[in-house]
């Protein structure tokens, strides 16, 4: 295995007493855009907390880099490189833009602040353009992006990002996938969780699906239709699957 995979096996984790993952397993190659996809408490987003260390993982492993980030805290994780974006506005909204990115640079505590700063503005020009804005007065599409940019400072091998594009127009959420396609042409690893199907598909490499905290479906977009995807939310198997079993 390569170093950079990042690979789960029997991972059953959820809050307190109350397990959402039932046993996921999946493997991420390095350099991989991968859409998870599913019903409505199916484990999308738990999936993603639990690989940053948010939630209580009960057994399996999370293995990452020939090691098992399973029980590490977030603060350890995002120092292993893996960063995440989490579902809605999750800024400072009456701080400027640079600003919020100072504090997202809190855990760099060398002289690569400044220039990590200036990665992201490269990497996002029309936030360097709003640089002195408040968060909280830019648009939906530009704080999902700042979000994003938050999470890309520390140089992520790994972006977990969750639903971006709630709430946002069909416009910014064109821009905010452009931008993760972009950062994915740059070699970095993403996990997406989007409901909104068609645009995942259109933009992931690969696509898992989850029903009742299990993966029951992986592999590409163009291995599945928009009516085999929806019978999958609905039924967990495919209609052929239904016709055999009766």
């Amino acid at each position: 295995m390569a170093d950079s995979n990042l690979s789960i096996k029997g991972l059953r984790a959820g809050y307190g007493n109350l397990d959402i993952l039932n046993g996921v397993d999946l493997d991420i190659p390095a350099g991989q855009f991968v859409a998870l996809m599913g019903p409505n408490g199916a484990g999308k987003s738990t999936l993603l907390k639990t690989l940053y260390g948010m939630t209580t993982v009960k057994e399996g492993s999370i293995d990452w880099r020939g090691e098992d980030i399973a029980a590490s805290k977030s603060r350890a994780i995002l120092g292993e490189g893996i960063s995440f974006v989490p579902q809605g506005r999750c800024n400072f909204p009456v701080m400027t833009v640079d600003e919020n990115l100072q504090m997202a640079a809190y855990t760099i505590r060398d002289a690569k602040v400044k220039a990590d700063r200036d990665y992201v503005y490269d990497l996002f020009p029309i936030l360097k353009t709003r640089r002195s804005t408040l968060a909280g007065n830019m648009s939906g599409g530009e704080q999902q992006l700042l979000e994003v940019a938050m999470a890309v400072l520390q140089r992520p091998k790994v972006l977990l990002v969750d639903e971006p594009s709630v709430g946002l127009s069909p416009a910014a959420i064109g821009i905010v996938f452009d931008e993760l396609l972009r950062l994915h042409a740059d070699g970095m690893t993403i996990l997406l969780v989007e409901q909104n199907t068609k645009k995942a598909m259109e933009v992931a490499q690969r696509a898992v699906i989850l029903r009742l905290g299990k993966v029951i479906w992986d592999g590409t977009p163009e291995d599945i239709t928009h009516d085999e995807l929806g019978e999958l939310f609905l039924t967990g198997k495919m209609r052929g699957e239904l016709e055999a079993a009766h």
